[in-house]
């Protein structure tokens, strides 16, 4: 095998790994310390229009960031800058992802967080002391849908009935990312290929990407599915934002979702 392409391999590998540990941190610390909205207090909010803020989107926003007694230690209109992340991968203190969820362009909302959510015991820096509750005025100024689509059960079965597909010899693969035990307790929707990304620690399968290669052509339309959706949505995530992929799906809701909604299943 060629050298370089078995360290690009390997590169991508840990990549993918990287981002699917990083990316599930917010939602074990929303498990296992009870984050959540009532955590943080709204002190003022005006909304925006058109498309909510949800996993994985895009956002461009202008900012004041203060202590409780006023000091401010951040303000992205003094410097001119727009400052721009994304949300679901830990780019921002827990805080943001929290209060931000839901808003829309041109929405602005002030919002304190308690140091649970932002800088804990360590603050950051000489500007916020430890355990510090911050006091954030953020504005949203634009918005953009990640480069994968989250597609429902219904969509899906319309989508591999299209003629459209059929006539241009383009097909959906159905790529089912899950363990085997997860396999076995559910069954597996119909045509589906049995590849696990990650087994039950986190641990990226060294085999996904190879075993990925040989089942999807350049112009196929992959659709990702795991157990309840959050899973794949985050492989679809790092497929096209950080390898480039296109024609990147994740099933919303997942197998669960599937089943509940009385689709066919494979045992």
């Amino acid at each position: 095998m060629n050298r370089n392409y078995l360290l690009y391999t390997n590169k991508i590998l840990l990549l993918l790994s990287v981002l699917f540990i990083f990316s599930c941190t917010s939602k074990i610390k929303n498990s296992d310390n009870s984050f959540d909205n009532e955590s943080i207090e709204i002190l003022s909010e005006i909304y925006g229009f058109g498309d909510k803020i949800k996993n994985h989107y895009k956002i461009s926003v202008h900012y004041v960031g203060a202590l409780e007694d006023g000091t401010e230690f951040d303000n992205s209109y003094i410097r001119n800058q727009l400052f721009e992340f994304q949300i679901g991968l830990n780019q921002v203190i827990p805080g943001w992802e929290i209060a931000l969820m839901g808003m829309q362009v041109g929405g602005k909302k002030k919002f304190k967080i308690p140091p649970s959510l932002a800088y804990g015991n360590s603050g950051a820096g000489d500007s916020i002391p430890p355990n510090s509750f911050l006091i954030f005025d953020v504005e949203i100024i634009n918005i953009k849908p990640p480069g994968y689509i989250e597609i429902n059960s219904e969509q899906l079965l319309s989508l591999q009935k299209e003629k459209f597909f059929l006539l241009m010899e383009k097909k959906f693969i159905l790529i089912d990312i899950r363990t085997e035990k997860e396999w076995q307790n559910t069954g597996v929707i119909e045509g589906s290929y049995k590849i696990s990304a990650f087994d039950s620690k986190g641990n990226l399968n060294p085999n996904f990407l190879k075993m990925y290669k040989k089942n999807v052509k350049e112009n196929d339309y992959v659709v990702f599915l795991s157990d309840k959706g959050e899973i794949s949505s985050i492989l679809a995530n790092g497929f096209v934002e950080n390898l480039g992929m296109k024609n990147i799906y994740s099933l919303k809701g997942g197998i669960q979702e599937w089943i509940i909604k009385g689709n066919k299943i494979n045992i």
